[in-house]
């Protein structure tokens, strides 16, 4: 799941609950405390332009609720609505928290400054916990995630980006059988047990799957994902693709760069949404 990532050790160097960092306050106690550290307080490496989407996404269910999130994706609320101007402007809150060289580096480059303890936190997927691992384990039991914490209380922390990838065989392929058992095996318990074996740090989305030998922090992400009411698949698989990776994601570029332009660049993205031709 898409959540807030951090080093433990690091919040309770900033005497914080480091299993809980539930509020704003919270959260800005992280980024003025590892600021004050010398630290980067919220990395981000938005050089893809769809990085950034999960923080845009998570501070629009949290303000305005997961409906309002889903229908200004699909056209049914406006980008130039006030409520979805607040969520830029508080996304303007966390730019000073962050590295400069933001739109220089990607999620890779985020995962670095917190490997390299050279930040407080950051949003994103899970899927690079192995790095953690791989490093060492002192490294892996000190990476921790939580829900990215409440601000609005009416919506509190009931959404989350949880996307899920599956494993698919070409029928043009050489052995389109033996890709198609592959795949069944994959997706089968036997094959998800196989993986952890080998040291895969991802959740798999199979009922009958045992949890009980998840770690620690597999158990976290599953507690993370329990919690939320709402499973978003990620902004740009939860739009149109014309529109979520040509307008939203150089748009939030943009924003970053300038975030006093707030309301030009929502008026570009409104004009831009008005202009798309009507699906089949």
């Amino acid at each position: 799941p898409w959540g807030l990532h951090y080093r433990k050790s690091t919040m309770s160097e900033l005497g914080l609950d480091p299993e809980n960092i539930a509020t704003w306050d919270d959260f800005m106690k992280l980024l003025e405390g590892t600021q004050k550290k010398g630290l980067i307080g919220y990395a981000m490496g938005d050089k893809g332009g769809w990085e950034a989407m999960g923080t845009f996404s998570i501070l629009n269910v949290r303000i305005n609720g997961y409906d309002y999130h889903i229908d200004l994706l699909n056209g049914r609320q406006k980008w130039t609505d006030q409520k979805t101007i607040d969520v830029f402007n508080q996304f303007a809150t966390l730019i000073p928290y962050m590295n400069k060289n933001f739109l220089d580096i990607s999620w890779d480059g985020m995962r670095d400054l917190l490997l390299q303890k050279k930040c407080g936190a950051m949003m994103m997927g899970s899927w690079w916990a192995n790095d953690f691992l791989a490093k060492s384990q002192e490294d892996y039991d000190d990476l921790w995630i939580v829900p990215f914490p409440e601000i609005n209380p009416e919506f509190a922390r009931d959404s989350i980006d949880a996307p899920v990838d599956g494993v698919c065989a070409a029928t043009n392929g050489s052995n389109p059988s033996g890709g198609a058992a592959f795949a069944e095996w994959c997706g089968s318990e036997a094959g998800m047990l196989a993986a952890q074996a080998a040291g895969d740090t991802s959740l798999y989305a199979n009922s009958r799957l045992d949890t009980s030998g998840y770690d620690a922090f597999n158990k976290q992400k599953l507690a993370v994902i329990g919690e939320a009411k709402n499973v978003m698949n990620f902004l740009d698989r939860d739009c149109r693709n014309d529109f979520a990776g040509t307008i939203v994601g150089p748009a939030i570029q943009n924003f970053l760069k300038n975030p006093k332009d707030v309301n030009g660049i929502v008026d570009g993205m409104q004009e831009a949404w008005d202009a798309l031709p009507e699906l089949a």
